[in-house]
């Protein structure tokens, strides 16, 4: 038989043994108000499950969206990236929203840095954007700005598609045909003022207005990328023309809050890093292959698809914009804004042969 003391030790050990096995995972809310076929839900979803594989099943990410009984969507991209940036409950649901993801239009207007993402045409070819979301520079030096100054960190970087523009009035092939359409931009300084430069009258409108606004003709037109023209149904809304200004490539970032983060184990940190790398990738290759089908859905739903002929006007009537928001950039310092966006510009021209033109 084996002594009292020692069968009092391995009862121990076995308790103690069985409460690890048996102990239950992390649970995280990861939030967005977009539907489930958009890229937000999709990636959210994919993230969630590639960080249950990866953490072995510690972490549980509930992906809460519009649409869903189970886990319904808390609030719209800018409440939810205050959320996760405070890192305290949400009043009205009572949940901590631990993870989402954003586009950077919105993101930048908390999180200043982040606006030269948005410089209109600073992403010449998706190669580009996809060079610098790989780079020590995005994942590390831009990370250290975001987690020191607002609490968060960017797991992965999505991209979206180029944005188009539509409206419901007449063809836009040539600068001048813009002039006097109103043109709905989110409540971005940077977008709305490259609108203005195109010569649009600009009325800046939270995203869940502005279909009721282009119904009703308060506004002519907007623009998105083709997936989220197509998933928002725009030609209900009087849309009948796509053009393809592309001034903005729709990227955005997987934020988390970095006390969050920060609360696991670094074995566990890194599966939250491979799993943000891993459905950020997965998410580039869904979305090449689906863009081209959206813009055959949207020609089906008879919106007609225009190219600009004189787009290097376009480029020059923006591009003079860039010089302003430096100092935004920089968090008041103009000369550390411009060499953010010299470094962005350097790192992008790596990956392709369209140059970006010149840092101005």
């Amino acid at each position: 038989m084996f002594p009292a003391k020692l069968c009092v030790v391995l009862l121990f050990i076995g308790l103690a043994f069985s409460i690890y096995i048996h102990a239950e995972p992390t649970r995280l809310v990861c939030s967005t108000d977009n539907p489930k076929e958009s890229l937000h839900v999709t990636t959210l979803m994919d993230f969630a499950e590639r960080l249950k594989q990866h953490s072995e099943g510690d972490v549980i990410a509930d992906v809460h969206y519009r649409g869903s009984q189970q886990f319904p969507a808390i609030h719209g991209e800018e409440v939810n990236m205050n959320l996760v940036m405070s890192g305290k409950k949400d009043p009205h649901s009572g949940k901590v929203v631990d993870v989402t993801v954003i586009a950077s239009g919105n993101a930048s207007l908390k999180a200043p840095i982040l606006e030269f993402l948005m410089l209109p045409y600073i992403f010449p070819e998706i190669q580009a954007a996809k060079t610098l979301f790989q780079s020590q520079f995005m994942m590390r030096d831009i990370n250290q700005v975001l987690i020191e100054k607002h609490g968060i960190r960017a797991l992965g970087w999505l991209i979206g598609g180029y944005r188009q523009m539509t409206n419901s009035k007449r063809a836009v092939t040539r600068i001048e045909h813009i002039k006097g359409l109103k043109i709905r931009t989110p409540r971005n300084r940077l977008m709305r003022d490259t609108y203005l430069a195109f010569g649009a009258q600009v009325i800046a409108l939270n995203w869940g207005e502005t279909f009721a606004k282009l119904k009703a003709g308060v506004v002519d037109g907007q623009e998105n990328p083709y997936n989220v023209i197509y998933y928002s149904k725009f030609w209900e809304a009087n849309q009948k023309y796509v053009t393809k200004t592309a001034p903005f490539l729709w990227v955005g970032p997987i934020l988390i809050n970095e006390k969050t983060y920060q609360q696991f184990s670094p074995k566990l940190r890194q599966a939250f890093l491979k799993a943000g790398q891993e459905s950020a990738a997965n998410e580039w290759q869904w979305i090449e292959q689906k863009n081209e089908a959206f813009r055959k859905k949207l020609e089906a739903q008879k919106m007609t698809i225009l190219d600009l002929e004189d787009k290097e006007k376009w480029v020059k009537a923006s591009q003079k914009l860039w010089e302003k928001y430096y100092e935004n950039i920089g968090y008041g310092n103009p000369v550390w804004g411009r060499k953010v966006v010299e470094q962005v510009v350097e790192i992008s021209n790596s990956a392709t042969n369209a140059q970006t033109p010149s840092v101005p």
